[in-house]
């Protein structure tokens, strides 16, 4: 019995270990994406709209665009595509929303699509 405790707990700090070097290192740096995935979703009907709106930081404007092309998204493909597509609008919106309250509102209102909220 205690040979079994002291395993168990040797193992749980491995674990935890493996847990903290893994987000140690995912602070360090930023996935990448395939650029040919990314070509692929700006291609996607209402991206452009989608992008355009995030420059002129109409971010309400964004997220409705975002909507739409979601709502248009068919097959596998395209709803990679999607998230792919979404996926940019996020790694944007975060480079902002420290400083936009704007910015910080439409990442919630992304992350609540996400998660099938809205």
């Amino acid at each position: 019995m205690i040979h079994r405790i002291k395993k168990s707990s040797w193992l749980a700090v491995v674990i935890s270990g493996v847990c903290l070097a893994g987000l140690a290192g995912g602070c360090a740096k930023r996935p990448t994406v395939d650029p040919t995935a990314v070509e692929a979703a700006s291609k996607l009907p209402g991206a452009a709209d989608v992008m355009a709106a995030l420059a002129k930081k109409d971010y309400d404007g964004a997220m409705a665009a975002l909507m739409k092309v979601k709502e248009a998204a068919t097959g596998e493909e395209q709803t990679v595509q999607f998230g792919v597509l979404s996926s940019q609008v996020k790694s944007k919106l975060l480079e902002v929303a420290d400083q936009d309250q704007k910015a910080a509102d439409a990442l919630s209102v992304l992350r609540a699509m996400a998660s099938g909220g809205r």
